[in-house]
């Protein structure tokens, strides 16, 4: 289990609702074979106090630090110049399990829903947070989504191009898709933002919380193997999904790269035969401790 910064922040994630216990691991390999950090994962088994407890998942934890989220480090002193500009770990999220909203975007959801889009501060938290830096990322993020909305969208020196890491969107876009993920992109979506002298983009990612992907849900479509889950709002009305990855496509020349990297994917990561070899090394590592479990 390669670990390349000392750390002291981990996770030991007991996957109830995933009866496989594998799709998070599944998905943040993954990840990290496409080249971008994502929680990197060891199967075990849990004694607690001489008690049995179980399968677990030993995993870390999404954080600023060189050996996971490779930004620096915003400090509430840094409210000026190139410290100002990152970084920032942002997400769209859910707000039941203590989240709090830092801003609301100004565009409401995809259609047909008209659903207001929170945004929350992940790290730094929003409490940690000096009141320029709020508004930076804020501003930014939202001079973003104004350039996504324009009429010149698609230019690339006035539309969105210049505020994110386009790759990264589409590699978050494919393995949502490809894991019809009934949570992917309105709950556990992760971006961060880079220092300007990092390259002051917005990257998607780290990818996370996919327990109830691959079809391990039985709501808004979530266990079929056709339609898209960039259209959920469709499928379930009043639904949160961004208006971003919609209007993404609509540009023709991110459309054709989406479509150049799916296709390079299924000759590597995502062919099904790779995919199925991987999915029964995990079965035959769980072959006995499942039975414990």
């Amino acid at each position: 289990f390669p670990v390349t910064i000392a750390d002291n922040d981990w996770i030991l994630y007991a996957p109830y609702t995933d009866k496989s216990m594998i799709r998070n691991v599944l998905t943040y390999h993954l990840g990290n074979e496409m080249g971008r950090w994502t929680p990197r994962t060891k199967l075990c088994e849990l004694v607690l106090n001489g008690e049995y407890m179980g399968v677990y998942v030993f995993m870390e934890r999404i954080k600023q630090n060189p050996g996971r989220v490779n930004i620096d480090p915003l400090l509430p002193i840094d409210t000026l110049n190139n410290e100002l500009t990152g970084g920032y770990i942002t997400k769209v999220d859910k707000t039941t399990a203590g989240g709090v909203i830092a801003w609301d975007s100004p565009y409401p959801a995809q259609a047909p829903s008209n659903v207001t889009i929170g945004l929350q501060l992940h790290d730094p938290s929003l409490d940690q947070l000096h009141p320029t830096q709020l508004n930076y990322i804020q501003t930014f993020f939202t001079d973003w989504e104004d350039a996504l909305a324009g009429t010149n969208f698609t230019d690339p020196v006035l539309g969105y191009r210049k505020f994110i890491d386009v790759p990264s969107f589409i590699d978050f876009f494919l393995v949502n898709e490809v894991s019809k993920n009934v949570d992917g992109y309105r709950i556990s979506s992760f971006f961060y933002k880079e220092r300007f002298s990092e390259g002051n983009k917005i990257v998607a990612g780290p990818l996370w919380d996919y327990n109830i992907a691959w079809g391990n849900s039985n709501y808004c479509e979530g266990g079929e193997t056709f339609g898209w889950e960039i259209n959920f709002n469709e499928v379930c009305g009043g639904g949160n999904n961004p208006f971003w990855w919609n209007k993404l496509l609509e540009d023709s020349l991110y459309a054709n790269e989406v479509h150049c990297r799916w296709n390079e994917l299924r000759t590597t990561l995502l062919d099904t035969t790779y995919l199925y070899n991987y999915i029964d090394s995990l079965a035959a590592i769980l072959e006995v401790p499942a039975q414990r479990h």
